[in-house]
């Protein structure tokens, strides 16, 4: 069915006339993404969005939300900056079609320089004993008939079925069977994955991307898997929703990938940063977005905001818990804006930074902001 486009800014609100239907589908299924306010008569309600970006689409109308960055500045913001050549203007397509595109310019990128096999082991039933014998299903086999006929193995095989091949492999089959994707778009991501016919498509996990990153003869795959995260967490909003048709990058999260991977390239050897590390407090775990260690010793705990500068008193709470948990004796708030700048406040025995992270600007002047940082957290 063709829909009605409705064009939404993050964050600024528009009064549109909207069905009953579209309304509470939004208010039902994307409660935390889009807000639904009233808005004054019958058939028009104040629509926000926040802090994402993307598509969505509600039984009549398509949402499409751009971002208030400029497009040079969103693609930094995702990492994406050093792969293509990018001009100032948005793109004609919408974001999903311009990801899809480029994933499919990289998958080809890598498969041109040679897949990366590796080895995995691979349970097989074979007529003679080889590798590690799976005594529990030969039981079950030798109950079961008088003579087995086969050897239930488990033996190392090296081949392309390795999870940075797994991977792309999982995120081309979600992107060529999108409703919402242009047919050329489509046919483009299906060509470009061919040469992963064969290889196990798997849920694309946090565990597995850790395997990947693991895997020292994999480093031409590292722009690619980076935008394989970003394409399945902008393809994991529609989980749950009738008919799937969302696509919404989460731009707080692009923020702290993105302070993350700033760090760890910028900090001298000796430095290490982690993110999203696990911290059990009874049966919760606290994980700081971002902790950054001196030769295993926590140092500083930096919380990402993607909103105005603050802070309030829930950012401070939170940021101060991250610090109780890690023994960090530093905590930073981190929030986005156009030139660095900073604030030191003292909490007790604590010291909390209020940080304002360049993101808009020229590359060089993202860049710079990072390495101010870096420099403020290594003394």
């Amino acid at each position: 069915m063709t829909r009605r486009t409705v064009v939404l800014v993050e964050r600024r609100t528009r009064a549109v006339r909207l069905r009953p239907a579209d309304a509470a589908f939004l208010r039902d299924q994307f409660a935390g993404v889009v807000e639904v306010n009233p808005g004054g008569t019958a058939d028009r309600v104040r629509l926000t969005a926040r802090g994402v970006v993307g598509t969505i689409d509600a039984p009549h109308v398509r949402l499409t939300i751009r971002p208030k960055l400029p497009w040079p500045n969103l693609r930094l913001l995702l990492g994406l900056e050093h792969f293509a050549a990018c001009g100032a203007a948005p793109p004609d397509a919408e974001l999903f079609a311009v990801l899809a595109t480029e994933f499919a310019e990289r998958l080809r990128a890598v498969a041109a320089a040679g897949l990366v096999r590796g080895y995995h082991d691979a349970d097989h039933a074979a007529p003679y004993l080889r590798g590690r014998l799976r005594t529990a299903d030969q039981l079950r086999d030798a109950a079961a008939r008088a003579f087995p006929t086969t050897f239930h193995v488990t033996e190392s095989a090296f081949d392309l079925d390795a999870p940075w091949n797994q991977i792309p492999k999982s995120v081309a089959d979600a992107v060529a069977t999108h409703p919402a994707l242009p047919a050329p778009v489509r046919a483009e991501v299906r060509a470009a994955a061919a040469p992963l016919e064969g290889v196990t498509a798997v849920m694309p996990t946090d565990s597995v991307f850790d395997a990947a990153a693991r895997e020292p003869r994999a480093g031409a795959y590292t722009s690619l898997l980076a935008l394989c995260r970003t394409l399945g967490d902008g393809l994991a909003a529609a989980d749950g929703t009738p008919g799937g048709g969302a696509f919404l990058i989460d731009l707080g999260r692009a923020f702290e990938r993105h302070l993350a991977t700033g760090l760890a390239d910028r900090l001298a050897a000796g430095w290490s940063v982690e993110a999203h590390a696990g911290f059990a407090v009874g049966d919760t775990v606290l994980r700081p977005d971002v902790l950054v260690q001196r030769r295993g010793e926590p140092r500083w705990v930096l919380d990402a905001k993607w909103k105005r500068p603050g802070p309030d008193a829930a950012d401070l709470h939170q940021v101060l818990a991250y610090a109780a948990v890690t023994g960090a004796p530093r905590a930073a708030l981190v929030y986005p804006g156009r030139r660095f700048a900073r604030k030191v406040l003292q909490a007790g025995a604590r010291t909390v930074a209020l940080v304002r992270l360049p993101v808009v600007g020229t590359s060089d002047a993202v860049a710079a902001g990072l390495a101010r940082l870096a420099r403020l957290l290594a003394r």
